[in-house]
């Protein structure tokens, strides 16, 4: 019984200092943090625009939009200033499925009663049944 446990343990002291680097939060002493102001100015200097820098897991959190417009949000090591995790967001998409209940751009449109229309590739014609070619 006390080999399983030895076992165990030595399993997990092995183990728990990969799944604690596994995620994304910045371990740095708040000495070594550099300034908001450095943060904007790294933002600028990427063509972004910054609509909010907080703290979230030891990093600096940016909330903004990137270069072309899009929004992002990226977690920033606080010492080296390097980014830690981007993610874009589509805004046009995310309204697309609160609109239609879809995700991501290709929603078909509906007309007034509901319906989407047919393709448009000649497959199905108003008023003839489908035309299907086996090969």
């Amino acid at each position: 019984m006390k080999e399983k446990l030895l076992i165990a343990a030595v399993g997990l002291a092995v183990l728990a200092p990969g799944i604690a680097f596994a995620d994304d939060d910045c371990q740095v002493p708040m000495a070594q943090w550099q300034s908001r102001r450095a943060v904007e100015e790294m933002a600028s200097a990427r063509g972004w625009t910054v609509r909010r820098i907080k703290v979230d897991d030891g990093c600096y959190e940016i909330k903004g939009q990137d270069e072309t417009g899009r929004d992002i949000e990226v977690k920033i090591d606080p010492a080296s200033l390097a980014i830690v995790k981007l993610k874009h967001k589509d805004r046009r998409a995310e309204r697309d499925h609160e609109r239609t209940g879809t995700r991501g751009a290709g929603a078909a449109p509906t007309g007034a009663d509901g319906t989407a229309p047919p393709p448009g590739r000649g497959v199905v014609n108003k008023g003839t049944p489908p035309r299907v070619d086996v090969q």
